[in-house]
């Protein structure tokens, strides 16, 4: 074997190691993550026991401090990933960007009940939490930010084609469209009519949010 050749080899052997460490360190949280959620779901974050997320997830309780901290610390791992698996900030982003902001507000509403379809369950845990925990609803709050900026912008962009239906004012129009999309009134009406989230924009939400906004395309001809 030539030199060169040994010396290439040489250096990538401890980046194989380090990928596969690496490798190994995402297994494990992956496993923390998902032992977590389930315990979340059974026991609630009062009832969440590191020891037993440790047996669930085949590691120590050391491991689990190291990695994420601490009960808060898992918790935030949880919302985290919800929110990666619901690619919420890539597809709220590409909503709240498209040039038509009547289309663009649609679209923001379809994309906030495909990410509670994401696991209501969880949602529902996470969201009782909040209610009760002051550092639970801290990390709800935040992760939840994404969703009224969105609306706060649209609303506003909306405001400035004069699209508000009276008598609501920006202030107004954005308060009841949060409070509209949120996640449990989403789920109260999922649940009442045993439909799923996706199912509700078209046929329900939009309709009743043109109460508050005229959503009708921004072309001259549609508005007629």
């Amino acid at each position: 074997m030539r030199y060169h050749e040994v010396v290439a080899q040489s250096a990538e052997q401890p980046e194989a190691a380090l990928g596969l460490r690496a490798a190994g360190v995402q297994r494990t949280r992956d496993n923390v993550v998902t032992a977590v959620r389930e315990r979340l779901i059974e026991a609630g974050y009062h009832g969440l026991s590191l020891e037993q997320v440790a047996e669930d997830a085949g590691i120590t309780r050391v491991t689990i401090y190291r990695q994420f901290g601490s009960k808060l610390g898992l918790l935030q791992a949880v919302a985290d990933d919800l929110t990666q698996r619901g690619h919420a900030a890539e597809r709220l982003g590409a909503a709240v960007t498209i040039p038509d902001a009547s289309t663009a507000f649609r679209s923001l509403v379809s994309e906030l009940c495909r990410f509670w379809d994401t696991d209501p369950p969880l949602f529902r845990r996470m969201v009782s939490l909040s209610a009760v925990d002051p550092e639970a609803r801290q990390v709800i709050e935040t992760r939840e930010q994404w969703r009224y900026d969105g609306i706060h912008a649209l609303v506003n962009r909306l405001a400035d084609e004069h699209r508000l239906r009276a008598p609501f004012s920006t202030a107004q129009a954005i308060a009841t469209i949060a409070a509209v999309t949120s996640f449990p009134a989403c789920d109260q009406i999922a649940t009442t009519l045993s439909v799923s989230f996706v199912q509700l924009p078209e046929p329900l939400l939009l309709p009743l949010l043109s109460a508050v906004l005229d959503l009708r395309p921004s072309g001259p001809a549609e508005r007629q």
